[in-house]
């Protein structure tokens, strides 16, 4: 039998027994906490919460500028390239929140577009969407000065079938993204701060602003391990003005 991907795709979901699951709230991280990290350097919070809270490079800013962000997470899970999580988590965000939404890193077609987003962030407050998976109007949301990350750009929209979830955990560029916890982007890339973890991150980053001299001294140390390289050395010092060996 013969049919399109959205037909089949479709036709599967009619088959599936999971239902969706809808978590209308969550725990809420303290707004002074998430404006604390609002104003850090996404390179400065990545070396704090390390590799497993830093997102890879498969998740980039859509468009030529990447808009920056940070914000308390609502998070979605669609199945590849359905949008009915996106939709129904998109009217349960709060104002500041940044959307993440695990679409399997699907990128055939999309999960929406500006519309969607534009009706959330003027009647909700929503401030950014990220995306593991594919999302459209690229220009729409640059020119609104709405900040839309994800793993590719494809102009059809899929189908709302479901099943979905929303405020679970989710898998977004390698990391496990709770409700509740803090992402911030840029063109640096994309951190997460687990809730847990943010009265440190916030503390930490606090603590070396405080002290002056905290890089020059961190650099110190960088280049004295160079110095003190275990190595042969080679030294050019007999080198003729023609560059020939004397």
């Amino acid at each position: 039998m013969n049919m399109s991907c959205a037909n089949k795709q479709g036709y599967l979901a009619s088959r599936v027994v999971v239902r969706s699951l809808v978590h209308t709230g969550f725990q809420r991280p303290p707004a002074a906490l998430v404006q604390a990290l609002a104003d850090q350097d996404v390179t400065r919070i990545s070396e704090l919460v390390g590799g497993m809270y830093t997102m890879d490079a498969s998740i980039r800013a859509l468009g030529p500028v990447a808009l920056p962000i940070t914000g308390v997470v609502t998070t979605a899970k669609c199945p590849p390239g359905d949008n009915l999580g996106l939709v129904k988590a998109l009217t349960l965000v709060e104002a500041g929140d940044v959307l993440v939404v695990d679409a399997q890193g699907f990128g055939e077609w999309c999960l929406g577009g500006f519309q969607l987003l534009q009706y959330a962030r003027d009647t909700r407050g929503l401030a950014g969407l990220i995306v593991n998976g594919a999302y459209r109007d690229v220009g729409e949301a640059q020119d609104a000065g709405f900040p839309v990350y994800a793993t590719a750009v494809a102009p059809y929209s899929g189908p709302k079938a479901g099943p979905c979830e929303v405020n679970v955990p989710v898998c977004c560029g390698g990391v496990i993204v709770h409700a509740g916890d803090v992402v911030s982007a840029s063109a640096e890339g994309l951190v997460v701060v687990p809730q847990r973890s943010l009265q440190a991150v916030v503390d930490a980053l606090t603590r070396a602003a405080q002290t002056a001299h905290g890089n020059h001294d961190a650099l110190r140390r960088i280049f004295d391990l160079a110095d003190r390289l275990d190595c042969d050395v080679i030294s050019l010092a007999g080198l003729a003005d023609d560059g020939k060996l004397q």
